[in-house]
């Protein structure tokens, strides 16, 4: 008997497991309350350097005195802006008696008389944000860098702590590896409200990505495991749904707030439901079983059965054991041309996906109002999802994946024509078609996933889908330092450069994917030579129906039976 089996007979997604699941879906919540809350917590509002020797200055004008005084001591940029990293300094530093001299005002030029230095202080605008962490520690003009390189940091926690998770939950098991991970992400989360300077403040964000994605990956296999074979598919999108909504509940606590300090203990506050989870999810009696604990398995089937209301024999998994399969490595994912580009194909798209998905949202505040953008682009990944869930199964992985692709790319590269003929007119549109962007990256992220799982072998599907995964923290890494790219160039220009780079890529990676085989209904392959001729034409054969010969194809992966014939 498989395990499967007994699953069957406990029940594939009886009352035990409805209640496991849903409480192994809020830490996929708490995924998409951390996963980009440094875009709003290292937001650089609007500023321009602080007037020396006047008191209490502000970024928005006071009245027509001070009005002047930003004139005399702020020079303009090319674009008529107000620089942001320079300022006037006159051989007078009288400023305050120039500005009360009428005199003085009448017979003044900026600029003369005065040279031009860095600023040390800087004033913000406060109609988006009241505090960043950004504006509290002027990580601006040279210090500007750190932001994207802190953003960059916390998605190569993210990355790190794939990997570490991965292994532990393999090695110690799924549930200590969840609940572990969770404190750890309580801890991490509190500290960084009170972090003092960057350095500590990235050291606790590596921590924070690396526990955060780390225990969704964790909770996605226990659910996965615990559910019967017919309700996987069901139970993995609906994890992900719980990150659209803890997207959309970020971007509200952030709205009402309005400043990173508060915000950061919410979002904290909102992970001690976790506290618990030690006393509230089971063991996987199916990693319990590989690990010849079937007492301890046979005991959770056995209270799963009783909760569900079914029957099952008391020695259940007496003489049930799981088969180790043998696996290979990431040397024979690279044996044969095809595979390799393959790989190739798939890695670069696991990235242009990425760096899509994160790429658009960090560039949410560049392109209109902040929360407003920010919260539809979390709403629509619900019809991204759901249309990949209703089409996928019809018209096939390689068109679906290819259409979200090119639908993505192509909305984002319209943007250079409406942000540039007609930059704030055709505002909402670019808005439209950068949400476009995020929601065809949205579905596209299931596509890819899926499409990678079925067209590598069983020995090697695991590297496979592990070596896309990398690629697409690769993306996550870079993106930030695009939109930094466009921040730092202005105008309409700065505006749309991330978006067309965001686009471009997806183009591309779209294209490359026709070089892939259709896997909808085909046998997934099973060693490294089912691999490489997946998909290929392997003989043409004429079969005889009803007396009339029709020749046909037999592919490799989707064979004709002998019976058939």
């Amino acid at each position: 008997m498989k395990f499967d089996d007994i699953l069957k007979d406990v029940g594939e997604f009886g009352k035990y497991q409805k209640v496991v699941y849903f409480l192994l879906c809020l830490p996929s919540f708490a995924t998409g309350l951390f996963m980009m809350h440094l875009v709003f917590v290292m937001e650089t509002p609007n500023y321009r350097c602080k007037i020396a020797d006047y008191p209490d200055d502000t970024f928005g004008v006071k009245d027509p005195g001070h009005q002047r005084l930003v004139e005399m001591t702020i020079p303009r940029d090319s674009m008529g802006d107000y620089e942001k990293c320079s300022f006037y300094s006159y051989q007078t530093n009288r400023t305050i008696l120039m500005f009360n001299s009428s005199d003085l005002q009448e017979n003044f030029t900026i600029g003369v008389n005065a040279t031009l230095q860095k600023c040390s202080e800087w004033v913000y605008e406060k109609s988006v944000f009241k505090e960043t962490y950004t504006s509290k520690h002027n990580l601006v003009c040279d210090d500007a860098i750190l932001v994207s390189h802190s953003r960059m940091i916390f998605y190569l926690g993210v990355l790190v702590g794939d990997i570490v998770f991965g292994w532990s939950s393999d090695r110690v098991g799924r549930k200590i590896t969840v609940c572990v991970g969770l404190l750890l992400l309580i801890v991490a989360a509190f500290a960084v409200s009170w972090a003092p300077e960057i350095i500590s403040f990235t050291i606790l964000e590596f921590i924070i990505g690396g526990t955060n994605h780390g225990s969704f990956l964790c909770t996605n296999v226990l659910g996965q495991e615990l559910v019967g074979p017919s309700k996987r598919k069901y139970t993995g999108t609906i994890q992900h749904m719980f990150f659209s909504i803890g997207l959309v509940y970020q971007t509200i606590v952030y709205y009402f707030s309005r400043d990173w300090q508060v915000s950061c203990i919410v979002l904290a506050a909102s992970c001690i439901i976790f506290i618990p989870y030690w006393w509230l999810i089971p063991e996987s009696p199916r990693w319990l079983i590989s690990q010849g604990r079937n007492e301890e398995a046979n005991a959770i089937l056995q209270k799963m059965a009783k909760v569900n209301g079914t029957k099952i024999s008391p020695d259940v998994v007496a003489n049930l054991t799981i088969k180790k399969e043998k696996t290979g490595s990431f040397k024979d994912l690279l044996k044969s041309k095809t595979m390799c580009l393959r790989a190739v194909i798939l890695c670069f798209n696991w990235m242009a996906v990425c760096l899509m998905y994160y790429g658009v949202t960090f560039n949410a505040g560049n392109i209109g109002d902040f929360y407003l953008n920010f919260f539809l682009m979390g709403i629509v990944e619900f019809p991204g999802i759901l249309s990949t869930i209703l089409l996928i199964d019809r018209i096939g992985r390689k068109k679906m994946h290819l259409m979200c692709m090119m639908l993505g790319g192509i909305a984002c590269l319209c943007t250079i024509f409406t942000v540039t003929f007609a930059r704030e007119t055709l505002r909402p549109l670019t808005i439209a078609l950068a949400v476009i962007g995020k929601m065809a990256s949205s579905a596209a992220f299931v596509c890819v996933y899926i499409f990678t799982v079925e067209l590598f072998p069983t020995v090697i599907r695991n590297v496979a889908l592990g070596g896309g995964s990398c690629f697409a923290r690769i993306g996550s890494m870079i993106a930030p330092y695009f939109v930094m790219l466009g921040m730092s160039i202005g105008g309409a220009i700065g505006e749309a450069l991330p978006l067309v780079i965001f686009g471009a890529t997806s183009v591309i990676a779209g294209l490359m994917c026709l070089y892939l085989p259709e896997t909808l209904n085909q046998r997934l392959p099973e060693t490294i030579e089912d691999g490489i001729n997946f998909g290929r034409v392997k003989k043409t054969m004429v079969v005889e129906r009803n007396g009339v010969d029709e020749t046909q194809k037999n592919l490799v992966g989707d064979t004709i039976d002998n019976d058939e014939l």
